[in-house]
C-alpha cells in the first residue's frame, strides 16, 4: 500500500465503516432536509475525519459500500452522511437535532460531548497498536540525546489528525522539561501535510527534529528499514485514542444498540473483514472511559498555558 494511501486511509475508513451496514446518500455541510426522524439515521463526520484529503473524493466511495452491504440494514431504516466543513457546522446540528451520530477525533468530543449530551459508543482499534503514541524524532548520530539540546533547532510536525493535542503534549513536556513552550526552544517549526515531509528531512539531516506518529513513523519504516537504524526516538508521548464515535444520549437504544452490533460484527463478514483488511483497522470496540485517559490528561496539563500550537512558525 502506498505510503499516502495508508496516512489518510485510517480516518477514511472509519468513516466509511459507520455508513457500511446502512442503506446511505451522501451529503455536505448542513444543507440537506429535516429526515422523517423515525426512520432516518444521520451520520455526521467532523473536519479532522478527512485529514489530507478533500471528502468529495470519498463519498461516492461511502455510497458503493453502503451498497453492498444493505442487506444488513433492518426495519428500513435509511441514512444520510454530512461531511461538516467546519466544526461550528456540527454545533448547530446537534443544537437542532438534525444528526445523530458523530465520527471525531477524541479533542472535538471532548469539546462537544457535555454541551450536547454526546454518548461515545466506540472506538478504533488499528491492530498493531491500540493507542497511537508521537514521536519526537532526532538522527542517532546528530549528537541530540536530551530535549535540552533541541534549543535553537528546527522542528517538523506531522500533527493531522490529532487536532492540537501534539503540541499541547510538546509544549506540556518542555514545560516539564525546560520550563519553556516549543516556541521558545525551538528555533523554526513547521507543520507538514505528510509524515514523509517530516521525517525524511531529518534523515538527510536538513531538519534537526520530527514530531509524528507512531503508526506513521513505522510505516515509513516497513518501506525503508534504513529510517529505523538512522533515527533515534528521543521523547514518546502516551498513547492516544484516535477514533470516536458517539451519538446523541436521545437517540433510541433499539438504534444504538443496532449500530453497535452491526460494527462490531463487521470483522466476521468477508466483505467487511476485507474492507478492514485493506485499511488497516482490526475492529471497532465498545468504548471506555480510560480511552480518552491520556488526552484529557493533557488537555487539564495545558489549560491556562500559552499554546504553541498557536505561535507557529511556517
Amino acid at each position: 500500500m502506498a505510503l499516502k494511501t495508508h496516512v489518510i486511509a485510517r480516518f477514511i475508513a472509519l468513516a466509511l465503516l459507520c455508513c457500511l451496514f446502512w442503506s446511505t446518500s451522501s451529503i455536505s455541510g448542513t444543507e440537506h432536509t429535516d429526515p422523517a426522524r423515525d426512520n432516518m439515521l444521520v451520520f455526521g463526520y467532523l473536519p479532522e475525519v478527512f485529514y489530507n484529503v478533500d471528502p468529495r473524493d470519498v463519498t461516492g466511495l461511502m455510497e458503493v459500500w453502503a451498497r453492498m452491504s444493505e442487506r444488513k440494514a433492518k426495519g428500513g431504516l435509511k441514512s444520510f452522511s454530512i461531511v461538516y466543513k467546519t466544526i461550528a457546522e456540527a454545533e448547530k446540528d446537534l443544537a437542532n437535532r438534525r444528526v445523530d451520530v458523530l465520527v471525531m477525533i477524541p479533542e472535538d468530543f471532548i469539546r462537544l460531548r457535555a454541551k450536547f449530551h454526546l454518548e461515545p459508543i466506540l472506538s478504533a482499534d488499528y491492530g498493531n497498536h491500540f493507542y497511537n503514541e508521537l514521536l519526537l524524532l532526532v538522527r542517532e548520530d546528530s549528537g541530540i540525546k536530551r530535549v535540552e539540546q533541541l534549543r535553537g533547532k528546527s522542528l517538523l510536525l506531522d500533527v493531522g489528525q490529532q487536532g492540537s493535542i501534539p503540541m499541547k503534549w510538546l509544549d506540556s513536556l518542555l514545560s516539564a522539561r525546560l520550563s519553556s513552550t516549543a516556541r521558545a526552544v525551538f528555533g523554526t517549526m513547521k507543520e507538514c501535510t505528510k509524515s514523509s515531509q517530516a521525517i525524511m528531512p531529518v534523515f538527510f539531516r536538513q531538519a534537526d527534529a520530527c514530531l509524528v506518529s507512531r503508526s506513521h513513523y513505522e510505516t515509513m519504516v516497513e518501506l525503508n528499514p534504513q529510517l529505523g537504524r538512522q533515527l533515534r526516538i528521543l521523547e514518546s508521548s502516551p498513547g492516544f485514542v484516535t477514533g470516536i464515535l458517539a451519538t446523541r444520549k436521545d437517540l433510541k437504544k433499539s438504534t444504538q444498540d443496532a449500530i453497535i452490533n452491526n460494527l462490531q460484527e463487521m470483522y466476521t463478514d468477508p466483505k467487511g473483514k476485507q474492507i478492514m483488511t485493506v485499511f488497516r483497522i482490526k475492529r471497532l470496540v465498545p468504548f471506555k472511559a480510560d480511552h480518552l485517559a491520556s488526552v484529557e490528561k493533557i488537555i487539564r496539563e495545558h489549560r491556562g498555558k500559552p499554546d504553541g500550537a498557536a505561535l507557529r512558525i511556517h
